[in-house]
């Protein structure tokens, strides 16, 4: 019976982190080129019960069957499905196709995001919103102006001058990404391709791709799912109770 309450308590520990990444998946619904995430489980490696000490078997044991202890997080990972474009109509708003990525200089090194939602700085820098630089083939990308244009392979030409090219980069193995807070990646181990398959659009965001009619059905089961949970431990509390005073009766 003391089992059964982890069992359950593991179930509940497991909804409450499903939950977590649910309403953050919905509060960044909004956010320019946001990826959502999803939690999977697993239960925990099964255990064969035995019957044993029982004089009207003649074996000294029988297997009983599998039992386990629950559930856990497997692990979360990211839906790096594109989202839908969205015309802005700003020089320095860019969207990608396909699955490439901008590489964005920062003070901890290389990251990766699908946001263009790009600003100019001061020293007519394109940065991102949080003011880290956008990287070209040469470095960070010195505009100077916002009158320029970007082409469908990334080159980018002001005053009638080429200025740079975006660095875009694609995985072939998504899992090594990991989200690091202001819409951006870093990689751990998986290798970048110089080869982009996508294009830049020009004018253009990419919204996020958080599906809200799926993230609702999650909550609703995430929901019923700790209650089943939740109730499983009020029955085994009270029958740990009554077991208690019954046994303190005798």
């Amino acid at each position: 019976m003391i089992r059964g309450l982890y069992t359950a308590t593991t179930g509940m520990m497991t909804q409450e982190k499903k939950l977590d990444i649910v309403m953050n998946n919905l509060s960044n619904a909004s956010t320019v080129g946001f990826k959502q995430d999803a939690l999977v489980s697993r239960s925990f490696a099964d255990m064969m019960v035995e019957r044993s000490g029982d004089s009207s078997i003649v074996q000294a044991s029988r297997e009983v069957g599998p039992l386990n202890n629950g559930i856990h997080v497997d692990q979360v990972y990211t839906n790096f499905t594109s989202g839908s474009l969205s015309e802005t109509g700003s020089s320095t708003d860019l969207a990608l196709t396909g699955d490439d990525f901008f590489v964005i200089g920062t003070s901890q090194g290389d990251r990766y995001t699908r946001s263009g939602s790009f600003t100019l700085d001061a020293e007519g820098y394109l940065t991102t919103a949080e003011g880290d630089r956008v990287l070209g083939q040469n470095g960070a990308i010195q505009i100077g102006t916002a009158d320029f244009a970007v082409d469908s392979q990334g080159w980018i030409s002001a005053g009638g001058q080429t200025i740079d090219q975006l660095r875009r980069v694609s995985f072939t193995d998504t899992t090594g990404l990991r989200k690091e807070g202001g819409n951006l990646y870093s990689s751990s181990g998986g290798q970048a391709a110089q080869a982009p398959d996508g294009q830049v659009r020009q004018g253009y965001l990419e919204t996020a791709n958080v599906d809200l009619a799926d993230q609702m059905v999650s909550l609703i089961e995430i929901q019923r799912s700790y209650e089943i949970n939740q109730r499983v431990i009020q029955i085994m509390d009270d029958k740990l109770g009554r077991s208690v005073n019954d046994i303190g009766r005798v």
